[in-house]
Order: structure tokens, then C-alpha cells, then sequence
């Protein structure tokens, strides 16, 4: 399960910081948008690696690692950004995936 959950948050977590070296860059940051654009290609050459060890897990043990991955599709992956909580936004993550900014958060 562990393997099965990195690789899908490894995935997304590069998406999302690539998603936001974009908006830094867009937004006059080149800073920012360097420092996110190399996170995104570690989490990507993180996903890499799960990925490789998930087809060897379906190749060693192909019935527990395909239940290992229906059940993490059934459980919906939840990754640990929708836990964010700035103590004032009871929506805060809605808000920053639609805006892609946090607005007047004490997390800025």
C-alpha cells in the first residue's frame, strides 16, 4: 500500500509544483518559479521510482499489488495538502485550488 500510495502522490505533488512554477513565473516570481520547477522534477524523478517499483510488484506478486491498488482507488487518495488549515478559512484548500493563491491566510 505504501508504494501504491507514493507513487500517486508523487505524481501530484508534481503536477502541483509545476502548476505553481507557472504561476510564479506568470506572476513576475523567476525565483520562486526556479525553486518550484526543481521541486517538481524531484517529485517527478520521485514518481519514476515508485512507478518502476509497482511494475515489479506486479510482476513478483500481481494479485496483492492489484488489491493493494483498488483499494487505494476505493479510499480515494487523499493527499496531505487537504489537510491545510490556516485556523480561518474553513474552505482554505477549495479556495487555493480554484485561485491558486492563498488570499489574506497567516500562511503567506
Amino acid at each position: 500500500m505504501g508504494f501504491v500510495y507514493t507513487s500517486f502522490q508523487e505524481r501530484a505533488t508534481f503536477i502541483t509544483h509545476g502548476n505553481m512554477a507557472r504561476l510564479a513565473k506568470k506572476s513576475g516570481g523567476p525565483v520562486l518559479a526556479r525553486i518550484c520547477g526543481t521541486v517538481a522534477a524531484d517529485e517527478k524523478r520521485h514518481e519514476n521510482a515508485y512507478t518502476r517499483i509497482i511494475e515489479k510488484l506486479l510482476e513478483v506478486d500481481p494479485n496483492t499489488t492489484i488489491e493493494a491498488i483498488a483499494s487505494m482507488m476505493r479510499k480515494r487518495i487523499t493527499m496531505p495538502l487537504h489537510h491545510m488549515n490556516d485556523g480561518q478559512d474553513p474552505n482554505l484548500l477549495d479556495h487555493f485550488s480554484k485561485t491558486g493563491h492563498l488570499h489574506n491566510s497567516p500562511l503567506c
